[in-house]
Parts: structure tokens; sequence; C-alpha cells
């Protein structure tokens, strides 16, 4: 397929402005390695029949690896789901960060101060915390007493998780194209003790860099060559 000067420089400007969006993306996964349950946004390329280059977010769902804390309040899901959490203007949101406390009036919280589901009252006082694989919370007095039941974490699942919409904070909230939520019942995901990694792989998040930089610097020449060409002709008139 022939290109004029105008369509060369039109491509070149879409592939540069693709590529830096692509770059922002992996930056920002790459300065989230460490946040607990993160989950790492891909720029998927979509070519159109002129050979211009687009793409489109996509947040990669899979879950990381399983990390020991031995906080009892720290928990992780292992497989699909997400942790409802009510924020302190009642909005419902949906986090995989398990790095529980509680906060002055015994409320299981997370890290932005939301409620762990309903709300979940953990006695201060108590010396054990025990949370079950189905999200069951006890407390124990004292080690050698029976355990009281003091609430559920619950879990849930959409259709199409890829579909929530990052609300800042970590935490997700639903759309119409995520669907309902749907409370997982009789489950064993909770895993105490410990949080879900980030899911980004460091080496391929590296490696995109490298690969977008260079395109960039191509396309970059690809332009400025243009340019040359531009100001030729232009001599070549006068």
């Amino acid at each position: 397929m022939a290109y004029n000067l105008q369509g060369i420089v039109r491509k070149s400007t879409v592939n540069i402005t693709t590529e830096f969006d692509r770059l922002a993306y992996s930056a920002q996964n790459l300065a989230n390695i460490n946040t607990t349950g993160y989950k790492a946004v891909r720029f998927e390329d979509v070519i159109d029949a002129d050979g211009s280059v687009h793409g489109y977010e996509r947040t990669d769902v899979g879950s990381g690896e399983f990390y020991l804390t031995k906080n009892p309040l720290d928990v992780a899901i292992q497989g699909a789901g997400y942790i409802p959490v009510t924020t302190p203007s009642g909005e419902i949101r949906y986090t995989r960060d398990g790095s529980f406390t509680v906060n002055k009036d015994g409320m299981l919280i997370t890290k932005n101060g939301d409620l762990v589901g309903s709300g979940i009252h953990i006695d201060g006082s108590a010396e054990k915390t025990e949370i079950k694989p189905n999200g069951d919370v006890y407390t124990y007095k004292k080690v050698t007493d029976k355990p009281e039941y003091v609430g559920t974490i619950p879990v849930v699942q959409f259709q199409n998780p890829e579909a929530l919409k990052d609300a800042g904070a970590n935490e997700f909230i639903a759309t119409e194209n995520s669907g309902e939520m749907k409370l997982v019942e009789d489950h064993t995901r909770i895993k105490q003790y410990g949080i879900e990694k980030a899911n980004v792989d460091i080496m391929s998040e590296v490696l995109a860099v490298s690969r977008i930089n260079a395109s960039i610097l191509a396309s970059a020449k690809l332009m400025k060559t243009v340019n040359t060409m531009y100001q030729e002709a232009i001599n070549l008139t006068q």
C-alpha cells in the first residue's frame, strides 16, 4: 500500500501517541510491584486497515503470589473473586487487598479506612483471631476458650471482572459491563496470615519498556526523515 507524506506523518503520530500510552501503563505497573493485590494493566494492540496502531486498556485479573506475613488480620483470596468493602460515605467497592486492621471502634477495616463487608467487630481484648477458609471470623478471649463467631468476610464474583472500574486506592466499582455482583457461597478461598502480591511480571514489563522506547525512536526518526523530504521538496519549487 502506497502512502503520501501526509499519511506517513499521520500514521507515525498515531503510533507514537499509542506507544506513549503503553509506556504510561508499564510505568504504572512497575510502580505498583509492591502494592498488595494490585492487578496489572495491559495495553492491547489494535491495528487499523491502514496499518496504524491503536490500543485499549485491559486489566489482568489473574492472581498474584501468596506472601506470608503472620499477621492474623491479613488475608488473601486464592482464586477468583473480590472482597466487598464499604466506604465512609456508604459506597460499596471491591478489593483483593486483604491487609486489614482494626479501627478505634474495633471494626475490621482496609488500609483506606473502609469497613470489610457490612461490618465485622473484633474484640481488642481477644487473645486470638481466627479466619476460616470460608471467611468466617472467630475470636478467642483466651487461646484455651471456645471461639466466638463475629462475622464473615464475604467473597463476590463478577461475570466480566475486567470491566470493573478502578476507583483508586486499589479498589474497584461495578459497571454495567462487569455484570452484577454474585456472592460466592460454600467456598474455601480465604487464606489467613498473608496477602496477595501484585501480579506484575517485572521482567516482561522491563522488556516492554525497552521495545516501546525502540518503537518511539523509530517513529520519531521516520518523522524526521519525512520533514527533511518536505524541506527538500520546498527548496525545489523555489
